[in-house]
């Protein structure tokens, strides 16, 4: 062997030792270490592989706490008993596996070999869940409406501390940050409600814990509902009820209040009816009368200032119902002026009140006022009560007027043919009934001298009686023109006597045959006339004059269109004095200025008893009031309880 001078060995050396240098300053990471967030119990594995390394590469693993060393090459210190190395050497792999993480494994990892420009360091993050949901405390135990409260959410467990948050349902409220109490980590978080009302009562709030990793360790919240304790609020449904007489009605009362208040009831002014019914909120009246009318009010008290009250009207609706107690009858005097009767009625509506004849469909006001008291007053009167919805009230009196005697004869001129019998007829209204009628004949001087049978035969009196009064009649049988003049009817009673003249005119005999032939010879002339007239128009007298006048005519006019048709009562062909054949249908013409116009149908004379009045000769044009007023059926007298049909259309007087 050759051996090198000390000088070239020394080179050599220095040669390999600077190749060697070079060879391991080119050693790199395949694989870097990154950081890592771990939940604990969990296995990790750290990766760390190099490209370039060598046989005398050493690779060494640094970590907490303060990188201490961990591990040489592939061995692992025995302090580390849960880390191991894991991976291909020839490959350059070193990875670090950690089994059942824990806390104290958390902190900075570092993976080198010599010849690494830079060494690569990792975090490892450790993440221990929450066991429990975070704590809510109250600080106050009795909460009242209008106080302020304060809920404080802690947590002493995970790492890291969670994140606290409140909410309100699903509102969030506020956020917290991690505190510290006493070197203890402490998460807490205070909601203040300055205020509370009766709506925070029942309201749900949330605490909710949140570390940050969702996919390691699940949110927790714990919440708390609010028992806000405030006095009763009373409300009623409707505050105005109208209800009917006889009906069930359930007045209702809805109370809010905490704790649960007692209800009760009450009527200002007066007594609940006793068969009502307290149910609590309820309150039921059975078949509702008039007295139940009132104002109701419903008291709630649970022991908190103030009391709740509501209250609510209740009218009932009720028939009328007529309060005046007059007499079944009253007795005026004839004569008597201002004489009025007055009716009063209660009802709900307010009723209105008015007078009417008994069988009349004719009303007058209330009071019903009697300008002067006369005979034809007489009768029965109804005081009608009505509110427009339900039946009337009616109530009757007799007017039973008194006083001296009244004639109430309408023919006070009598006409007689010589030879006939006369009948002067007195019609006598008298309450009381007459004590003495006799017939009177007034002579020269005014002198009045009694009529009897004892004078001539053929004279006699008929008299006959009746409630309202008597008719005395005086018959003269074969009257004479002697027998003609004045008779005077009369009559006395308790009250006085009263007369009425009487007008007797005889006819002689002879003088009406000459009136009756006169009348005869008129009517034969007419008749005569006519039937010439129709037999000159069928033989065609009256077509010669016709034409003639068509020829006169005819040079000046010119027809340019057939003239209209003249309407049936002008046309010759439709009128009965000009063709007596023809028929009309009854239809009567009457000739206005010379013009046939229809004549009006007969009228039908009006029953003078129409309103309830006896006595024709003393009817008004109107009962002694002053206003005429038409009232339609739908006004408020619907006449339910009356024995008498309504008519269409009413007639009020006032």
């Amino acid at each position: 062997m050759v051996s090198l001078p000390r000088a070239g060995r020394m080179s050599l050396i220095l040669l390999f030792i600077l190749w060697n240098v070079m060879k391991v300053q080119a050693v790199s990471y395949r694989a870097r270490p990154e950081s890592m967030t771990v939940r604990e119990g969990q296995t990790v594995t750290l990766r760390c592989a190099f490209i370039g390394l060598t046989s005398q590469s050493v690779v060494i693993w640094e970590g907490p706490p303060n990188f201490n060393v961990m591990s040489t090459d592939r061995r692992v210190d025995s302090l580390y008993k849960r880390h191991r190395i894991t991976g291909n050497s020839g490959a350059g792999e070193y990875s670090m596996e950690i089994a059942d993480v824990q806390v104290a494994d958390e902190g900075g990892y570092r993976c080198s070999t010599l010849g690494l420009q830079e060494k690569a360091e990792m975090m490892l993050n450790v993440i221990v869940p929450i066991k429990k949901p975070p704590k809510i405390v109250v600080r106050d135990t009795s909460i009242f409406a209008g106080q302020s409260l304060t809920l404080s959410c802690r947590t002493a467990e995970g790492s890291p501390l969670p994140t606290l948050t409140w909410f309100n349902g699903t509102t969030q409220v506020k956020q917290s940050n991690k505190k510290l109490a006493e070197g203890v980590a402490m998460a807490s978080l205070d909601l203040v409600l300055s205020e509370l009302t009766r709506w925070d009562d029942g309201r749900n709030f949330s605490c909710m814990a949140d570390q940050g990793y969702p996919q390691l360790a699940a949110a927790t919240a714990s919440s708390t509902i609010l028992n806000v304790k405030y006095s009763p609020v009373v409300r009623i449904r409707s505050q105005s009820i109208q209800a009917s007489e006889g009906e069930t009605l359930d007045l209702s009362c809805d109370v809010d209040s905490n704790p649960q208040a007692a209800v009760s009831w009450r009527k200002l002014g007066g007594d609940i009816p006793a068969n009502a019914e307290n149910r609590g909120g309820t309150l039921r009246l059975l078949t509702l009368d008039r007295t139940a009318a009132g104002v109701y009010q419903c008291q709630a008290n649970n022991g908190i200032a103030p009391s709740g009250v509501g209250s609510a009207t209740l009218t009932v609706q009720y028939p009328p119902h007529i309060t005046s107690n007059f007499n079944r009858k009253t007795s005026p005097f004839v004569g008597q002026e201002g004489f009025s009767l007055l009716c009063e009625a209660e009802g709900y509506p307010e009723p209105r009140v008015r007078w009417r004849r008994k069988g009349t469909k004719l009303y007058f006001g209330n009071p019903l006022q009697f300008s002067r008291i006369d005979y034809d007053m007489e009768g029965d009167y109804e005081c009608v009560a009505s509110n427009g919805q339900m039946r009337n009230a009616v109530r009757q009196i007799f007017l039973d007027v008194r006083g001296k005697p009244y004639i109430n004869t309408v023919s006070l001129k009598v006409s007689v043919r010589s030879g006939d019998t006369a009948r002067l007829v007195c019609e006598i209204l008298s309450d009381p009934l007459p004590e003495e009628t006799r017939w009177l004949r007034r002579g020269p001087g005014q002198q009045d001298k009694p009529v009897t049978a004892s004078q001539r035969p053929g004279i006699r009196e008929e008299e006959t009686t009746s409630p309202r009064g008597v008719t005395n009649t005086l018959v003269i049988s074969h009257v004479g023109r002697s027998d003609g003049g004045v008779y005077v009817c009369e009559t006395t009673n308790t009250f006085g006597t009263f007369q009425r003249e009487f007008h007797m005119d005889v006819k002689d005999t002879n003088t009406q045959s000459v009136v009756i032939a006169s009348v005869t010879v008129i009517v034969l002339l007419i008749l005569f006339a006519t039937i010439f007239v129709c037999i000159a128009k069928r033989t065609g007298l009256s077509t010669g004059v016709n034409k003639s006048r068509e020829k006169t005519t005819g040079s000046t006019l010119t027809a340019s269109r057939a003239l209209p048709p003249l309407p049936p009562y002008l046309d010759a062909r439709s009128s009965p004095a000009m063709d007596p054949d023809c028929d009309m249908d009854g239809l009567e013409l009457q000739d206005f200025n010379g013009t046939l116009k229809p004549r009006p149908p007969p009228r039908v004379d009006k029953q003078p008893y129409s309103i309830g009045l006896s006595y024709p000769s003393l009817m008004h044009p109107l009962p002694p009031y002053s206003t005429v007023e038409r009232q339609r059926p739908d006004g408020e007298d619907n006449m339910l309880d009356s024995p008498y049909p309504e008519d269409p259309w009413e007639t009020e007087v006032t």
